[in-house]
């Protein structure tokens, strides 16, 4: 997974993301408009970009939306608010932060437009997460930092480990509830001009 800042060059991407169909012709306007101090998150394959999900600013949320990630990740930390393209649809993503008593989550949900949940997906404490899965993702580095059990309309459907190798590289690694890994991606920090 790509992450790319607003504030950096796209003009090789941009035309890729017309090749994805689920993804804007008009992206680059997307990124034109949305806040400098939040990162925009890129999705590639190859040349492709596959996913992409642009922060909006405050307001921009559709009622519907506020309703359902109101019900479904109330109150908490707004870490990331914004537009996605992505395989699951059109929507919009909310990440939250939860400080519990002594326990740090996070919470994320993708949303249509019409206020029904595409994608549901928290953090759990690695001792908690089961161990075939650590198992999977100590394959991809030796590190895991984070893992995530992803849900989409109705049913958990698989976790995804952040994990890290020994030369500090970051990778993304979706695991199925049997243990078996799925895809496994790089994660690179970028800039975007345009």
């Amino acid at each position: 997974m790509q992450r790319l800042r607003p504030n950096a060059s796209l003009a090789f991407l941009a035309l890729a993301a017309c090749a994805a169909a689920s993804i804007p012709a008009d992206l680059t306007a997307h990124l034109a408009d949305a806040p400098v101090d939040t990162p925009t998150r890129l999705w590639l394959d190859g040349d492709r970009i596959v996913a992409a999900a642009v922060a909006v600013g405050p307001g921009v949320l559709p009622p519907e939306v506020r309703v359902t990630a109101d019900a479904v990740a109330p109150r908490g930390e707004l870490l990331f608010y914004g537009r996605e393209w992505s395989e699951r649809g059109e929507g919009f993503r909310i990440e939250k932060r939860y400080r519990d008593v002594g326990a740090e989550h996070v919470r994320s949900v993708l949303i249509a437009a019409d206020g029904s949940v595409l994608e549901r997906a928290h953090t759990v404490p690695l001792a908690k997460v089961p161990q075939h899965v650590l198992v999977a993702a100590l394959r991809v580095g030796p590190e895991v930092v984070e893992a995530r059990i992803v849900s989409g309309r109705t049913e958990e459907e698989y976790w995804t480990c952040v994990c890290r190798n020994r030369i500090g590289r970051t990778f993304v690694a979706d695991i199925d509830l049997d243990g078996r890994l799925l895809r496994t991606r790089r994660r690179v920090d970028a800039s975007v001009e345009f």
